[in-house]
């Protein structure tokens, strides 16, 4: 793996799939959701799974009312908060073994900041697992009602003052987190845990980051 040119200031993590597992999101959106529509509207839960899947394909992850749980809750006619369902699994939080290593590494080095999709309702329960090693933290969609993008990443270092090159972006995404970043000349490393990708800019773990910088 070959080092990211030019001087990194500050390196940026993603969260989902980056420093913490997917689980909570899939307990919440695949589990929680379907139960409490099926609870609703007599439905067994199966029943209420299918009929949840597909009003969430109606929208789409192009859409922001996909990752808005304050409107699925209002299309389902659920009446709970989504603080008190986020709460209700915040113990099922699970962070990457490397990650309390790597970051603790990182944190005399270099500032560190967090660049998510997810909504901030969602990052701050997560937050709280990670410990107090970011001194900034983006949600694309709450901050900037978008997805990731080259324009999304653009801004983000103007408002850091830094120059594109001077950021440093981890993340899972390939699309999102490497390649939006890249074609906004952020430096960028996709984690694939899996090793389901080949080619360059690639890492199976964060903690290969430390031997990197």
């Amino acid at each position: 793996m070959e080092k990211p040119v030019g001087k990194t200031k500050i390196v940026s993590f993603d969260v989902d799939g980056t420093l913490v597992d997917a689980k909570f999101n899939d307990l919440v959106w695949l589990e929680e959701m379907p139960r409490l529509y099926a609870e609703k509207e007599g439905l067994s839960f199966e029943e209420a799974y299918r009929f949840v899947l597909r009003e969430y394909e109606k929208v789409g992850e192009g859409d922001l009312k996909w990752y808005d749980m304050d409107h699925w809750l209002r299309h389902f006619g659920v009446r709970k908060s989504y603080a008190e369902i986020l709460r209700q699994y915040a113990e099922r939080i699970k962070v990457y073994p490397e990650v309390e290593k790597t970051l603790s590494a990182l944190h005399n080095r270099f500032p560190m900041i967090v660049i998510t999709l997810m909504p901030r309702e969602f990052l701050e329960f997560k937050l709280e697992k990670l410990g107090d090693y970011f001194f900034r933290t983006f949600s694309t969609i709450s901050d900037f009602k978008s997805v990731k993008t080259e324009q999304v990443y653009r801004e983000i270092c103007k408002r850091l003052n830094i120059a594109e090159h001077e950021l440093l972006h981890i993340g899972d995404s390939w699309e999102a987190d490497y390649v939006a970043p890249t074609e906004a000349g952020v430096k960028a490393l996709c984690v694939d845990r899996d090793g389901k990708r080949n080619g360059s800019g690639l890492i199976k773990g964060l903690d290969e980051i430390l031997t990197i910088l």
